[in-house]
């Protein structure tokens, strides 16, 4: 299969999610709404996806369709999450814009396995 253009933007958004929670997090806070924060667990997360980037990328350089279609499904489940989080009152609303960016690169990615 021909590399992801889809996993890459993707890919690239949770770089820059990445690096602003490892480095700016109350920057990327403020702009949806949220509390700025002093405790670790937000960097901690930082760290996390970043280490999501290097496995996106391993995917991406693979080609491998049934691994990308798995993406697909985690993308779902954090969209999923966030709108949980948010109907239930322990998010913010400005929440569901991430869920967005994570939805629009899943559809996105479903149409790129469906023409292959």
């Amino acid at each position: 299969m021909k590399k992801s253009l889809s996993l890459s933007v993707q890919a690239v958004y949770v770089l820059i999610t990445a690096l602003q929670l490892i480095f700016v997090p109350n920057m990327l806070l403020g702009m949806f709404g949220f509390e700025p924060t002093s405790e670790v667990w937000i960097k901690v997360l930082g760290i996390i996806l970043l280490s999501l980037v290097v496995v996106y990328y391993a995917i991406i350089q693979s080609g491998d369709k049934n691994i990308l279609k798995m993406t697909i499904y985690s993308r779902l489940l954090v969209v999923l999450g966030f709108i949980l989080l948010v109907a239930t009152g322990q998010a913010a609303t400005p929440l569901i814009l991430f869920a967005g960016i994570d939805l629009a690169t899943a559809i996105w990615t479903w149409f790129e396995i469906k023409r292959v």
